[in-house]
């Protein structure tokens, strides 16, 4: 690994400002204090005009206030510092907000009651003209207190009997008609699996057959989820059917109007329609079939705001991530850096808005995404997406630190906080997580089974660079390991809370698809709290090997634990109060660790404190799956040196234990009391006589996780 060369990201030297940005400026200025440019592209050609006659650092200073885009700024080669910095950056103490808004009045109140508009609606929606400068269909719709809710109809489940497939939706009756603007209606299901949400146009209804066909497929067919089969996992939205609650837009591009259930009493205001997606891109010169690129260097963001994006839709030509959780190489975050080394977003800020707050594309080395907060948004925090499956690995040794991120996944439920995807050794640390409809941190690649797939899969088959791969005869993990550049990555120090709120089968941290080398150490991941029994704290998933999950504290979770597969290894850790989950509607005994997917041979888990305060729990359980029909046992691993403890019932540890050391494993473990400070009230510091310190268990310091202050 390479991670120590990540300390040369911190030197990032400041200095006076060349030249001011200000939203009462004229571009037309000499760009000073006092006769500032007032937009972004004018302080850009500016700086490139200097940059041709000096060496020295270029600081743009912005002032506060609003700046609105009404088209994607492109940074690209001809911004590149080469041996100096380029910076724009909040003038200091204000607060410069860039949006893409076009702000919509000459409303009107309905004046008679519309056909299938809700009877409680009659008297409180009010109708405007999609203005002419207004991108004909958009997603997402803002007032002064954010981003406004789509009308939505209740919840339902596909018909089983009725066809179900990844283009046919089979719906009960009563939920859909064929509305004048079809078209405008969405789909909006988890296709199957617990964990996507598809957000799908729909192209045409058979109300004989009860069919509803989407223009673009759903990541898998679209029947009612496999685990939990009778929860409502569909439901329309952009339909005046569903239109009954404060703050429930609709827009009917057939009629070329909006109607609105303001969210206040009134006529509405402040009311804004996005037009972008993408706020700033850096772009360098990127050979998408060749072996190199040449990136943009040393261009620096500080203290800005970014508010008011559009949502992203998927395409027909996307290339996936693992489960459509994302998709490659795609212009859906406010700033994106696609071919990028040493350059930085620092101290900005991104809130309510339709997609992702960050991504870093294809080649991005040595980049620095610190002390961001990113806040109630559409798509995930922070992407880091390389290049897809092949020789070429140019997506490394980015900084990704003390950034505060929640509420992500209000459109996308199945968006992370963080999530890297073929890059590694990069260091994720000092990062608050929580408040998400699904996992906090996902580390992800190319799984084996892909390379073999035939077709024009959309999930990961897409991503694959055949030309350099070929096609694999077996797919076998040492074939095609060369090409997982998801390894080596450090995972610490990030506190990971309240995630998990909405979907299932997630987790807080996941690695799946990934290279060898990666480790998940010291982090601190809590109050997991949503009763399914379909999910864990940490898990590696399905093939992942070669990881190393050590000195975390997992505390007051539901369900279970972890789930370790394979070779990974398990040191060191602290599993307490794991509580019962609830799967097809029957409560389940909750489970520190679960070992599924073998052989383990190579694992380890040793030096582990599982601590429970009630009187029943699982402390690990071996299973089998498709894949290890004969089961995985925990003697294959390296399995000893436990604290198994159960407050409520000490007599449990230790028949576990006796059972277990009968079957040849956790020889020197104990089922002790490990005497944590404070348990109840979430303390696992050691007390001076723990039985820990004689088993060489190393005590969790919790002062240093999570978010810290920069001197």
């Amino acid at each position: 690994m390479k991670l120590l060369s990540l300390s040369l990201l911190l030197l990032i030297p400041t200095s006076a400002a060349d030249f001011h940005l200000s939203p009462q400026g004229n571009d037309l200025g000499s760009g000073t204090l006092e006769d500032p440019f007032a937009t972004l592209e004018r302080a850009r050609d500016a700086v490139r005009t200097l940059k041709a006659r000096t060496q020295k650092n270029i600081v743009v200073q912005i002032r506060g206030g609003e700046y609105r885009l009404g088209k994607t700024v492109v940074f690209d080669l001809a911004d590149s510092g080469k041996n100096s910095t380029i910076t724009y950056e909040a003038f200091p103490g204000e607060t410069p907000v860039f949006n893409s808004d076009l702000s919509l009045a000459g409303w009107k109140k309905l004046d008679r009651p519309l056909p299938f508009l809700p009877k409680n609606a009659h008297e409180k929606v009010w109708v405007a003209d999609i203005p002419k400068s207004s991108p004909e269909r958009f997603y997402t719709l803002y007032d002064s207190q954010g981003l406004l809710p789509r009308a939505r109809s209740a919840g339902f489940i596909p018909v089983e009997s009725n066809g179900a497939s990844r283009y046919n939706f089979p719906y009960p009756k009563g939920t859909m008609r064929a509305w004048p603007n079809l078209n405008d209606a969405e789909l909006v299901v988890r296709p199957h699996h617990a964990w996507i949400v598809n957000i799908l146009q729909i192209k045409s209804l058979d109300p004989k057959k009860q069919i509803a066909t989407t223009s673009v497929p759903a990541t898998y067919a679209m029947s009612s989820l496999h685990f939990l089969p009778k929860t409502k996992s569909a439901w329309v939205e952009n339909v005046i059917d569903a239109l009954d609650e404060p703050g429930e837009w609709v827009l009917n591009t057939k009629e070329g109007k909006i109607y609105l259930w303001p969210r206040t009493d009134g006529p509405p205001k402040d009311i804004r329609i996005p037009r972008l997606r993408e706020y700033i891109r850096i772009e360098g010169q990127s050979d998408l079939k060749g072996p190199t690129d040449t990136p943009v260097r040393n261009l620096h963001f500080r203290g800005l705001t970014f508010t008011r994006g559009e949502a992203d839709r998927m395409a027909a030509d996307d290339k996936g991530l693992q489960h459509d959780w994302q998709f490659h190489d795609k212009g859906n975050a406010l700033i994106r850096f696609r071919g990028t080394e040493n350059c930085s977003i620092e101290n900005c800020r991104f809130l309510q808005s339709g997609g992702t707050a960050i991504r870093v594309d294809l080649h991005g080395q040595k980049n620095l995404i610190r002390s961001n907060h990113i806040e109630h948004i559409g798509g995930t925090g922070i992407l880091i997406c390389g290049y897809g499956p092949g020789t070429k690995d140019l997506s490394h040794q980015n900084l990704i630190e003390n950034n505060h991120i929640h509420h992500t996944g209000r459109i996308h439920a199945h968006s992370p906080g963080i999530f890297l995807w073929q890059t590694g050794e990069n260091l994720v640390s000092h990062n608050l997580i929580h408040n998400t409809p699904y996992s906090g941190i996902i580390i992800s690649g190319v799984m084996t089974q892909f390379f073999a797939k035939k077709g024009n899969s959309r999930e990961l088959v897409r991503t694959i660079r055949r030309h350099e791969v070929g096609s694999p005869k077996k797919a076998t993990l040492e074939e095609i390991r060369p090409f997982l550049h998801t390894h080596d990555n450090v995972i610490e120090y990030n506190e990971i809370h309240h995630v998990m709120q909405q979907l299932n089968d997630g987790n807080g941290i996941y690695i799946r698809g990934a290279g060898a080398g990666n480790i998940i150490r010291r982090n601190y991941i809590h109050d997991l709290l949503a009763p399914t029994v379909m999910q864990s704290s940490i898990r590696t998933d399905g093939g992942q090997r070669d990881t190393l999950i050590t000195e975390n504290l997992v505390y007051r979770c539901v369900a279970q634990g972890m789930q370790i597969k394979l070779n990974n290894k398990a040191i060191n850790n602290i599993i307490a109060d794991i509580r019962p989950g609830t799967h097809k509607g029957e409560e389940r005994t909750p489970m520190f660790l679960k070992l599924y997917e073998g052989p383990l041979t190579g694992g380890a888990y040793l030096r582990n404190i599982f601590f429970h305060p009630g009187k029943e729990v699982i402390f690990y359980q071996e299973t089998k799956n498709f894949r290890t029909p004969v089961g995985a046992f925990a003697k294959d691993a390296d399995t000893n040196h436990n604290i198994y403890f159960c407050a409520g019932n000490p007599a449990l540890g230790k028949a576990f234990l006796a059972q277990k050391q009968r079957e040849g494993v956790d020889e020197d473990s104990i089922a002790k009391d490990p005497l944590f400070v404070d348990p109840a009230n979430g303390d696992f510091r050691f007390q001076t006589n723990s039985p820990a310190f004689k088993m060489g268990i190393v005590p969790i310091d919790l002062s240093k996780v999570g978010l810290f202050k920069i001197q």
